[in-house]
Order: structure tokens, then C-alpha cells, then sequence
């Protein structure tokens, strides 16, 4: 048997940076060959063939596969297709890199050659609607059926991208390579949250047919395949930073699933006016130039858009994405966490997948890289080889605890708050502030948004990884009117025209707070309670969807009040709401129409298990155990009472009007403590949606961790892992969610959480999702003990 050829031979043999990237192209445009799909009549272009060089061992294998039965071009082809094995099967300086590239981008604009567009609802909504069965493998027909009529697929190898502009170059390497599998739907299993790829099948063309009697040759010689995979692997880290904070090979998926069209319609617009003409030079190389942006861009569909958007470089794009999220251009809910449905792998060594939010664009991954990212940065800020910036490190971190510098620096990083920690070195000198906008990523348009030195440091330690407490207490405005209120009816006893009018001007606020406080309070516990979150969208409060919701469920059998479809309640709506919800929830009871069905009970949980299921029944508030039920029932219909007792609508409606008869002291006091009272209450049981977020995690030697989740006026949660709760569909700790403190599941620790779904493009784009074939929404009388 031949010798084998190593990484470290190969990589003498073809020592020269040129060949070696011309060997990383061939392979990158035998990838997208390999991974098309194409008809069963499939023909190779004589163009195609013609481009290729064969080695000497090309030829060879060239020359055994090669008959009547197996052409010339199709031979020729495979062996491009497998570009090696222990040697190199095309010759990489006479293979003609430019037409191949020419020919492969005609192919594509063909569609003689396909690639399936991943990205978004387009594939998983058509396979939904017209492939009958949910299978891990279509036919050729079935698949040639599927992708009919949809857009190219956007993939990216070296610098190459794919889609339907055809094979165009890009200013930036990446590697996320095409694939024959697609994500395109979701089993019937209810606990099941893992989008299923399914297998397309290409043709069974002449080029495949050899491809198999090729493969057969090689299996059959007496030499080892080479380590080139190693090699080629070599080259690509060369390019692309495995190590990379930023790593390129996720921004495909963030820009493809998480942007509507008319956002990516709008970042492409940005791109094309702030890249210098770069991005309208390859445009004009594609044949397409540019003279009126809003014309040219109204008229791309999605893919189009995605596959120019990639040619730009990676810092373009993330600045372009910064400077439109932090000036609204593009509108991001403050609560809302925009990343791929579609649980996509983590990118390079760290597997960090990125995500937008209201600050901008951040690639994140574990929670414990936050500290491991930030000593990378004030190695970056401080180079502990200078002397000088040594001494001037020491002098920042003195009076911190340890024997030795290393130990205090230590100490320094992990021993308090890293948020302050860092922002005091940061913000040393104007060269370190530059440095870590540098390091993080934050380009020049994001940095003309950071109009002060508090939202600049946040956006840094954010990037790093470190949340801090960026919401703010709803009811903090509240408080403040009410506090100012309190002040002014209690400056007198008799209140002269001018103290009524100062009055009334701070009630209008105080009570326009309430009300809207209260609409919160009412339709977030509808919600919570009635709505099954486990069978439909998930654990998920949609605050728009909330309002139909709770009209539907609180005028049931009403005839004395009504609550507005357009979400505009009054104060006595709202009061008796609170009782309406009340008496609800005292009439249901647990039987066999509340009682989950077996059907949608999660598959691995249908044998013995050491899990309990904690959804058994349709209604969430049925689950939760008798203690937590009789609070919060009590709870609500004290809130009634008490704003009712506290006269808070007749003091609204006397303070709102010119009437003659004012209030007196103790009714505008009653009315403030009733309604504070009622808000505290709510807040203390998690009935406000104020966003918890993950403060701390702890794991001991056992590997129990304690998790606490807080909001930002330090209301608390603690979670124990592992759970032994079957805990699908809940928020994951990572992700901001409101925490119902006082709902408690039975016979376990856990509480209600729901994640937040604000109105916005990223949420229209994924209502609806996921799509489940043939699941029951009914509920049944078969049970299941845990």
C-alpha cells in the first residue's frame, strides 16, 4: 500500500499561498457542486469539464472509470468532485478557476442546479401546506415538487455566495456551507421543540452514476486516502479566526431569520450608501448596477437581498445593523431577543451565535465566557510586557485583595461587579475606550447612536456578555406620581382653587398610570392562567394577543360590562375584572374535559421515567398547587375589593371633571394607598410583566446549580438544577421572562415563567410557529401518573 500523505507533506508539497488558495477554492466550488440538487436529466456543460485540469492521478482513475457507459464529462466532473485522495485529483494550477466559477454562477441562475432557501418560513410553510406526511426523506419528485417555484438557496464557502444573483464574490470569507438537508417541520410531539431536517434527494443523473462507480475505484486501491481534510482545514483558520468573538459563520442565519423583508429590504439600502461604492462595484460586477437604491431595493425578494447583503464585510454588516437598531430604524421591543428560530449550531471554537436586540447586535454563547472575553480585553487594553502599562494596571486595581499582582488582577475581574470592574479601565484614557470598541465590535455609525458615557459602557460590557439590569421598574413613574400626589393632598386639609387644580394636573398622570398598570395586571394574569401555553405558541406572554384573549374569557356570561376589542378598558371594567377572573378560576375543576389528553403527553414520559410532567391540565392554573391557587384567587378578588373600598374610579372620575364637590383628603389618600396596595400585590406575585433576568449562577462539586433570576428593583427567584420536572417548553433561564413568584406547580419548586413576544416585525414573521401535523388539541380522559 502507498504511503499516506500527511498534513505536514502535503502542506510542503504545496507550499506556495497562491496554490494554496486555488486548492481552497477548487474545494470550496466542488462543495457546492456536491451539495446541489439537479434533475434526473442532468447533463455536465462541456464548458465545465473543460475548465478542469487532471493530476496525473486524475487521469489515472479517470482513465478506469471512463466508458461507453460512463462519458468522458461526467468522469471528469467526479474527479473534481472529490478533488483527492492521497493525492491531489485536479491539477490546481492549470484548472481554469475563473470559468468554472463562470459557468457553476450560470447553473445556478438556471436553475439547473438547485440549492433549497433555508432561511425564514418560506420552505417549512410550503412543506407544511403540501407534503402530507412529516418524513426524514423525500423522493426526487417530491423534492423537485417542494422546491419549485422558491428562491435560490444563500449559502457561502471561501469567498464564494450562492443564490439567486448566481455564484457571486464577496468581500469577506466565511464558511457556511450548503447542504441538502432542510429544517422543514416540527414532529407531533408537543414537548418536542427540535426543528426536523429532512433529507432531499437529488436526481439520479449520469454524474451520479458515476460518481458511484468512482467512489467503488477508489475503495478498491491500494493506497490510504491523504489527510487533507486536515490540511484544508489548516487553510480555512488561516482565513477565518477559529477564535474569533465575532465569528462570521453565524451572521448568515441572524440575517436570514430574524429580519423581515422590509428590514433586510432596509439594511441592504444602508449598506449600498455607507460601503464606499463597494458593495454598487459588485453589483456592477454581476451585471446589475445600481443608480436609484429605493427603486432597486423595493424590488428584491428575500434571497436576493440576503446574498448581496453577504458580499459586504462582516464589520459593515454589524455596524449597519447597530447604527439602524440603536436609531429605530429598524424597531426592536426593549424586551424582545431576536436570534434563529431555527436552533442553529454555535460558530468557531466558542460555538457563539449571534443575536439582536434593542442594543444592537452581540455574539453570545456560554454564560461563563463573559469572564473569559473580558481577560481578553484587558489584554488587549494593557500590555503587561510595558513597564509603564503595567505600573498603570497595578494602580487601577490597588486595594484589591491579593499577595501578588496576578492574584489582586484576579480578584479584580472575578471578585465584584465585572460591569464596574471593567468600566473603570475602559474608561481610563481615550486609547483604551477606542481599543475596546475595537475589540467588541462597535463600528463608527453605532458609536455617533452611544450619545453619553452610561449608554457607551453598557454597550461595551453588553457585547462582552454581561446583562445588567437595563429595564427599568414599570411602576416607577407610577410611584413618583403617586408619591407628588400624596405630597399635595396632604399640604392642607382644606383645599383652596389653586391646590384643586395642582391637584387634578397630577392625578391625570397618576391615574392614566394606573389604569394602564391595571390593564397589565388584569390581562397578563388572564392570560398566565386560562391560556394552554404547553399545547398552543408557548410559554410565551404576547401582550397584543392578550387583550382578544382576555375579552373573550372575562365576558363570558357578562351582561353589566363589556371590555373594548381595541384594548381601551375603563376603571370599573378593570375593578370588576378583577373579580370576574376571580370566580373563574373558582369554577374550574380538575376532570376529564380540563385534563390534558395522553396523546399530547411528551413521548419519552409514556413509560416510567424520573420525571414529572408538570402540565396535566389545559388550564395552567389547575397545575399549580391548592396554597398557590387560593392566593392568587384571593388575592384578585381583594384587588377588587380593595379598589372599590378605596372609591379609586369615583375619586378618578370627581378629580378628571370640574366638579363641585372635591374630594376630601381621606378619599384622595384612600384612593392612592388602595391602588398602591393592589400594585404592590401584583408585583409580589409576578402579575406586572417586569422582565426577570439570570443574576447568578452557582454549581458545586456535584454539579447542582442555583440559578437566580431578578428584575431590576430586586425581586427574586431561585431555581435548583438539574430538575427533575419535565420542564419543555419553559423559558430558558439565559433568556428575559416574566416570573410568577407566587405560582407555584404542584408537588414541585418550579413557578409559572413566560418569555415576552412584543408586536414587532421579527414576532409577525414567526406567529404561528411552530406548525404541528396531526396533533390533538382536544382534551381527553386518558391519563398519565407521574
Amino acid at each position: 500500500m502507498a504511503g499516506k500523505l500527511t498534513r505536514e507533506q502535503i502542506q510542503n508539497m504545496y507550499s506556495d499561498p497562491e496554490v494554496q488558495d486555488r486548492i481552497l477554492r477548487i474545494d470550496s466550488l466542488a462543495n457546492f457542486l456536491t451539495a446541489c440538487i439537479i434533475s434526473e436529466n442532468y447533463d455536465v456543460p462541456p464548458r465545465l469539464a473543460g475548465a478542469i485540469k487532471l493530476s496525473t492521478a486524475g487521469a489515472g482513475l479517470v482513465g478506469r472509470v471512463q466508458s461507453n457507459a460512463n462519458p468522458r464529462n461526467e468522469c471528469t466532473l467526479s474527479a473534481f468532485l472529490q478533488v483527492s485522495w492521497n493525492e491531489l485529483l485536479i491539477d490546481p494550477r492549470e484548472t481554469n478557476v475563473e470559468v468554472l466559477e463562470k459557468v457553476i454562477s450560470d447553473e445556478i441562475k438556471k436553475e439547473r442546479i438547485l440549492y433549497p432557501y433555508i432561511y425564514g418560513r418560506g420552505l417549512y410553510d410550503k412543506a407544511f401546506a403540501e407534503l402530507r406526511d412529516n418524513n426524514d426523506t423525500l423522493t426526487h419528485k417530491d423534492t423537485m415538487t417542494l422546491l419549485a417555484g422558491t428562491p435560490q438557496g444563500v449559502f457561502q464557502l471561501h469567498d464564494y455566495v450562492t443564490g439567486p444573483w448566481g455564484l457571486a464574490r464577496s468581500r469577506a470569507i466565511r464558511y457556511c456551507p450548503p447542504s441538502v438537508w432542510a429544517p422543514l417541520y416540527h414532529c407531533d410531539d408537543l414537548s418536542c421543540t427540535r426543528l426536523h431536517s429532512v433529507l432531499l434527494e437529488t436526481g439520479t443523473s449520469k454524474i451520479s452514476k458515476v460518481r458511484t462507480k468512482m467512489r467503488e475505484v477508489l475503495s478498491r486501491q491500494d493506497s490510504a486516502e491523504g489527510e487533507w481534510d486536515e490540511f484544508l482545514r489548516n487553510q480555512i483558520s488561516d482565513r477565518v479566526n477559529p477564535f474569533s468573538w465575532r465569528h462570521p459563520a453565524g451572521i448568515p442565519n441572524l440575517l436570514g431569520d430574524v429580519f423581515s423583508l422590509g428590514e433586510l429590504r432596509t439594511i441592504l439600502h444602508d449598506l449600498l450608501n455607507s460601503t464606499e461604492g463597494k458593495l454598487r462595484e459588485s453589483l456592477v460586477t454581476l451585471g446589475h448596477p445600481v443608480r436609484e437604491v429605493d427603486k432597486f431595493t423595493e424590488g428584491l425578494n428575500e434571497a436576493q437581498v440576503l446574498q448581496l447583503i453577504l458580499l459586504c464585510r462582516d464589520e459593515e454588516i454589524i455596524d449597519s445593523l447597530d447604527s439602524l437598531i440603536l436609531s429605530g430604524k429598524i424597531f426592536i421591543p426593549p424586551a424582545e431577543v431576536r436570534k434563529s428560530p431555527r436552533e442553529t449550531r454555535g460558530a468557531g471554537y466558542f460555538s457563539l451565535v449571534p443575536e439582536c436586540t434593542s442594543m444592537g447586535v452581540r455574539f453570545r454563547g456560554d454564560s461563563s465566557l463573559a469572564l473569559l472575553r473580558s481577560r481578553h480585553l484587558i489584554s488587549n487594553l494593557f500590555d503587561l510586557s510595558n513597564p509603564a502599562q503595567r505600573q498603570r494596571l497595578e494602580w487601577l486595581i490597588r486595594g484589591t485583595d491579593g499577595s501578588s499582582f496576578q492574584e489582586q488582577l484576579d480578584q479584580f475581574v472575578s471578585g465584584g461587579s465585572l460591569d464596574a470592574a471593567l468600566g473603570s479601565l475602559i474608561f481610563d484614557s481615550g486609547e483604551n475606550l477606542e481599543s475596546a470598541q475595537r475589540f467588541v465590535g462597535i463600528g463608527v455609525r453605532a458609536r455617533e447612536c452611544l450619545s453619553n458615557e452610561d449608554s457607551l459602557r453598557r454597550a461595551i460590557t453588553w457585547r462582552l456578555g454581561i446583562d445588567g439590569p437595563s429595564e427599568s421598574d414599570v411602576l416607577v413613574d407610577f410611584r413618583q406620581y403617586g408619591a407628588r400626589l400624596r405630597e399635595l393632598a396632604m399640604r392642607t386639609h382644606t383645599y383652596a382653587p389653586s391646590d384643586q387644580a395642582d391637584i387634578r394636573a397630577v392625578a391625570s398622570n397618576f391615574f392614566v398610570k394606573l389604569e394602564g398598570l391595571l390593564q397589565e395586571y388584569l390581562k397578563l394574569a388572564t392570560w398566565a392562567l386560562l391560556r394552554d401555553h404547553y399545547a398552543t405558541s408557548g410559554f410565551i406572554y404576547s401582550p397584543e394577543e392578550a387583550v382578544g384573549f382576555a375579552v373573550q374569557e372575562l365576558s363570558r356570561g357578562q351582561v353589566d360590562v363589556q371590555y373594548a376589542e381595541s384594548g381601551k378598558w375603563t376603571l370599573y371594567p378593570m375593578i370588576r375584572g378583577f373579580d370576574i377572573l376571580a370566580e373563574r378560576l373558582q369554577g374550574l375543576q380538575s376532570s376529564d374535559e380540563t385534563r390534558r389528553s395522553l396523546t399530547d403527553y411528551p413521548k419519552v414520559l409514556r413509560s416510567p421515567s424520573p420525571y414529572t410532567f408538570l402540565f396535566k391540565h389545559v388550564y395552567p392554573y389547575l397545575d399549580l398547587d391548592p396554597v398557590s391557587r387560593n392566593r392568587i384567587r384571593a388575592m384578585l378578588a381583594a384587588a377588587s375589593a380593595k379598589l372599590r373600598a378605596g372609591k379609586v374610579d369615583e375619586i378618578r372620575n370627581a378629580l378628571q371633571h370640574t366638579n363641585p364637590k372635591f374630594p376630601t383628603q381621606d378619599e384622595v389618600l384612600g384612593a392612592i394607598n388602595a391602588a398602591e396596595t393592589v400594585l404592590a400585590e401584583a408585583e409580589e406575585a409576578g402579575f406586572l410583566p417586569v422582565v426577570s433576568r439570570l443574576r447568578e449562577s452557582q454549581t458545586d462539586g456535584y454539579g447542582r446549580r442555583t440559578l437566580t433570576l431578578g428584575t431590576a428593583n430586586g425581586k427574586t427567584l431561585r431555581l435548583v438544577r438539574p430538575s427533575s420536572y419535565y420542564l419543555t417548553g419553559l423559558p430558558v433561564t439565559s433568556e428575559p421572562q416574566i416570573v410568577f413568584r407566587s405560582s407555584v406547580y404542584e408537588n414541585s419548586s418550579e413557578v409559572l415563567r413566560l418569555s415576552i413576544r412584543e408586536d414587532s416585525e421579527y414576532t409577525k414573521r414567526w406567529s404561528g410557529f411552530p406548525s404541528r401535523r396531526g396533533t390533538s388539541r382536544k382534551s381527553g380522559n386518558e391519563r398519565l401518573e407521574s
